[in-house]
């Protein structure tokens, strides 16, 4: 990956953060590849580690309903953008803050639900019934069969981890799709994975030390906050730094705890002030950050709109087969 345009970028920027979210233009290829997997299913993503006003927009751009479940991100999103209401944490607070900002289709699983809804606004709001990935096509049509007719009746079935699940379970949702009645809509939700390698961190050191030979720098961040979903899990992130002379070094966090180990490996030798970027981070938590956009050439894009940005060359093939992030 061609980094120099984005240090390029930092060394002039005049900023107070220590720590700021790089989209990558992969974003589109990400979504271009399901769009070509699932013809005519709508997809739903729920955006909880990123809720930054210029995200949920390019999100609309890319006609990605966004799945909504907390008040946070209820307050970033605007009538414009196509928004399912998520249960996982339905309280009556929040169907009503949910509902008087225009947003009043809900993501149902079970009939407790569905009554609790009721109770708050009758007969005021859709639903889109949600299903596990593992219930047949069978039973899925007869439920369908036998649920309430609306006028714009929708399913979703389930949440796809990964592009390889994705593609084991083409052949089925693809043959549900087919089988629904033809005024039943279709979506499926996409897991957090599916971002993964959209998202870098750009992040400043804001230490250095030498011991023994043995070279450890350390960074604005944490891996106890924004790397927190990462604690339980091999991380896999990669590193890119100004210079090509490495060395075999450790990444702390800003904690002082020293088991608020970022990462081991290679690192280019930087110092004191510099940046670097941390790539393949799309789970961290980065509702604090500022974000920057990135082109195919990870460019930096300025001055133009988030929804600009890309959507110029959204349709260009090329720039959706090229990126990688």
């Amino acid at each position: 990956m061609d980094t120099a345009a984005i240090f390029t970028h930092f060394d002039t920027l005049n900023t107070e953060e220590n720590t700021v979210l790089l989209l990558s233009n992969h974003l589109y290829q990400t979504v271009s590849k399901v769009w070509s997997e699932l013809p005519g299913v709508k997809l739903v993503y729920e955006p909880l580690s990123v809720q930054n006003k210029d995200f949920l927009d390019l999100l609309s751009t890319l006609d990605i309903t966004i799945k909504c479940s907390n008040q946070d991100l209820l307050n970033n999103l605007t009538r414009k953008q196509g928004v399912v209401i998520g249960t996982s944490n339905l309280t009556t607070s929040f169907i009503k803050s949910a509902f008087a900002k225009g947003f009043n289709n809900f993501l149902t699983q079970q009939s407790r639900d569905v009554l609790k809804i009721t109770n708050v606004l009758g007969n005021e709001f859709s639903q889109t019934q949600e299903f596990s990935k593992e219930e047949t096509t069978e039973d899925i049509l007869e439920n369908v069969q036998h649920s309430s007719s609306q006028s714009d009746r929708q399913i979703c079935v389930g949440t796809l981890q990964s592009l390889q699940e994705l593609r084991s379970l083409k052949d089925r949702i693809m043959d549900l799709k087919w089988k629904l009645p033809s005024d039943v809509r279709l979506s499926v939700e996409l897991g957090q994975e599916f971002f993964q390698s959209t998202f870098l961190i750009a992040t400043k050191i804001i230490g250095k030390e030498i011991l023994d030979g043995q070279t450890s720098y350390t960074v604005d961040m944490s891996m106890f906050e924004e790397f927190a979903c990462y604690l339980d899990t091999e991380t896999n992130f990669s590193v890119y730094s100004r210079s090509d002379s490495t060395s075999h070094c450790s990444l702390y966090g800003n904690t002082g705890d020293e088991e608020d180990l970022i990462l081991e490996g290679e690192i280019g030798e930087v110092d004191t002030g510099y940046w670097i970027l941390l790539g393949n981070a799309g789970l961290a938590d980065c509702r604090g950050l500022d974000m920057i956009l990135l082109d195919k050439d990870y460019r930096v894009v300025r001055p133009r709109s988030p929804s600009q940005a890309f959507s110029n060359s959204l349709d260009l093939e090329f720039s959706l087969l090229t990126v990688s992030a």
